[in-house]
């Protein structure tokens, strides 16, 4: 048994010997109560960072409370009341830890406690980063900074700054984030604080990450590996190997990357660090897929999925905002109660002959406040019902977008893997059967049944991805006609087999403002359907134009073209549209679907004009960069 596990379990069986012994008639003194609370609580705030230690915890801080109200010690039992809802926290029961948080801010705001109150401020402001709310976390964590200030408490001034900062960097204000990060910096090296410091060195090396400067973000997170590892932070450990993996990565060293990674996966595991697995899986998914080697990239996607599934509904948002709504109710009834307590006080001083008309002043104000209220919370019930719909059918397109990914790994992702399978057993038992023709179409139709599969599957991997907000835009300014060419070079082989033209109409001149990667999917979509749905000799154009703000792009092909009634089907990921090329090609529409998010996701608009045997026009617009 460890040390620290050892002094628990005496304190515990010290504390039952003088609550529930037959003793009765013996008293502890009011400094033996302090010194148990506070021995109790040193204990918990060690402990609580570990979500494996929960349920020690919760012993802990009940008979801790226990002490504090045997004591009437007020600011001991807010200071439970705050370690129950850290407890919470790290065990990701986050509805349960902003209902504790809640009722100690009112608590709190009673007795008037600036420190507390700055306290409940912050980790109230934590949870709701962890629910994304990003702009109801930041309002918090300033409102934490400003008393924090006023009240001279570098420690948590400089914790505010560095949560800060992480919230402008899931927000994707990266600018803001920086500047955040430095100030926390600065304080840090002044307070000579060695592990907020590593931290920041870390936040320092995931923005640069997000902003593309790899080698500045490895420098950081190499830094942060030492730095942790001098202090001997197995989950810092975990986490900077981790992000090392992915700027390896990105430096396309596979080697190196493969390493990290499975030295974090390795670590994670033995810490049970449970979620911080699936970073890892989704992470080793993307190395395989990059790799094509797709055995090894399913495996690890199916174990996300397994970590993923399992986390899915934490978030709760309804119970959330019911919880918020009972804190604004409670706040606005001890309001209006304090208001009629004083009525009532001014009312007994008064004795003389305007008593009756002033009493009756002050039942008519109470009434008025009473109905404002009362419409008060009819309007956020109303809010509240209309959150519930739109979280209704976010949870509604959640299902259709699953039952899509399905039925592509059932159906259309199985078809060009069968075709393998099928091909290759023959040719292992039968190959000397077959002439030099027949295995010339045979490696014709494994290798297009190849391709078939990894263009799906690269488009299956971006949208799962985008699906999981895991996909992040980074808008730049791009040469339109460069990015043309790149996607060309790609298509010229299929172009070739069916004997096909692609001339472009582009200016040099023309520049966009958007995610280059994002276009270049959109593009190969586009132009690959193009090549699938139009007969051999035909001529595939692509021309660009200015129309001011922004630039539209349009791929015109003399293909068999789209039925009226099906064109407003094709982006949509709730239809199940897919048909053959004129040479037997085989789809499962969602590359539209992706375009159509890829699009929008760089504010942009995607459409189509076609009549069936007189070819398409697929046309859409990103914002102009001049």
């Amino acid at each position: 048994m460890k040390p620290f596990s050892i002094r628990i379990t005496l304190l515990l069986l010290i504390y039952l010997l003088f609550t529930q012994s037959g003793y009765t008639g013996i008293s502890t003194s009011q400094s033996v109560q302090n010194s148990q609370i506070k021995i109790l609580l040193d204990q918990v705030k060690r402990l609580v960072v570990n979500a494996t230690n929960h349920d020690t915890v919760s012993i802990l801080l009940n008979n801790a409370d226990e002490l504090a109200k045997r004591a009437n010690d007020t600011h001991s039992q807010l200071d439970v009341l705050i370690l129950k809802g850290l407890n919470e926290y790290y065990g990701s029961n986050y509805e349960l830890a902003m209902d504790l948080y809640y009722n100690a801010l009112i608590r709190a705001e009673q007795t008037n406690d600036s420190l507390l109150i700055s306290r409940i401020n912050h980790n109230l402001a934590m949870v709701f980063d962890e629910l994304q709310d990003y702009d109801e976390a930041i309002l918090l964590f300033k409102n934490s900074l400003e008393i924090s200030t006023r009240l001279k408490d570098s420690t948590q001034i400089a914790r505010t700054y560095q949560n800060i900062a992480i919230s402008y960097q899931n927000k994707k204000d990266l600018q803001k984030a920086l500047e955040y990060n430095e100030m926390a910096n600065r304080l840090a090296i002044l307070r000579k604080d060695t592990s907020m410091i590593i931290d920041i060195t870390n936040n320092f090396g995931t923005i640069a990450y997000d902003q593309k400067k790899i080698d500045e973000s490895l420098e950081y997170y190499l830094k942060a590996l030492d730095l942790y590892q001098k202090i001997n932070d197995q989950p810092g450990i975990a986490l900077a190997y981790s992000n090392i993996g992915l700027a390896w990565l990105d430096k396309k060293d596979y080697q190196k990357s493969l390493q990290y990674f499975m030295k974090s996966l390795k670590l994670a595991n033995e810490l049970k660090m449970y979620d911080f697995t699936g970073d890892i899986y989704s992470n080793l998914t993307v190395y395989y897929a990059e790799l094509k080697d797709y055995k090894n990239a399913y495996f690890y996607y199916d174990k996300f999925n397994v970590v993923y599934d399992s986390l899915v509904g934490e978030k709760k948002n309804k119970t959330i905002r019911q919880i918020q709504a009972k804190f604004q109710h409670e706040k606005n009834t001890r309001e209006l109660e304090n208001l009629k307590q004083t009525n009532q006080t001014q009312l007994d001083k008064i004795q003389s002959a305007r008593l009756i008309q002033i009493y009756l002043i002050s039942i008519a104000l109470l009434v008025v406040g009473l109905l404002v209220a009362l419409f008060y919370l009819l309007y956020k019930e109303k809010r509240l019902a209309a959150e519930l719909k739109n979280k209704s059918d976010e949870l509604r397109e959640l299902n259709i977008s699953k039952d899509k990914f399905f039925s592509i790994i059932a159906h259309d992702l199985k078809n060009p893997f069968s075709v393998l399978v099928s091909y290759t057993s023959l040719l292992k038992s039968n190959l000397e059967v077959f002439s030099e023709k027949e295995l010339k179409q045979i490696i014709t139709d494994l290798n297009h049944a190849s391709e078939t599969g990894f263009d799906l599957l690269q488009n299956l991997l971006l949208w799962t991805r985008s699906q999981t907000n895991r996909i992040h835009v980074f808008k730049t300014k791009n040469q339109l006609k460069s990015i043309v060419n790149n996607v060309k070079a790609l298509v010229d082989l299929n172009l070739i087999d069916k004997g096909q033209r692609l001339e472009t109409e582009i200016d040099g001149d023309l520049m966009v403002y958007a995610d280059k990667d994002m276009v270049s999917t959109v593009l190969r979509n586009l132009i690959f359907n193009a090549v699938k749905f139009s007969p051999k000799g035909s001529l595939i154009r692509i021309r660009a134009i200015s129309t001011g703000a922004t630039v539209q792009i349009d791929v015109i092909d003399e293909g068999v073209g789209i039925p009226a009634d099906l064109i407003e089907k094709l982006f949509r990921v709730d239809n199940d549209i897919t048909t053959q090329g004129t040479e037997g090609e085989t789809g499962s529409g969602l590359g539209l679907v992706l375009c159509h998010e890829f699009v929008e996701k760089n504010d942009g608009k995607i459409w189509v004009e076609s009549e069936p045997g007189k070819g398409s026009v697929f046309s859409f617009t990103l914002p102009s960069a001049i």
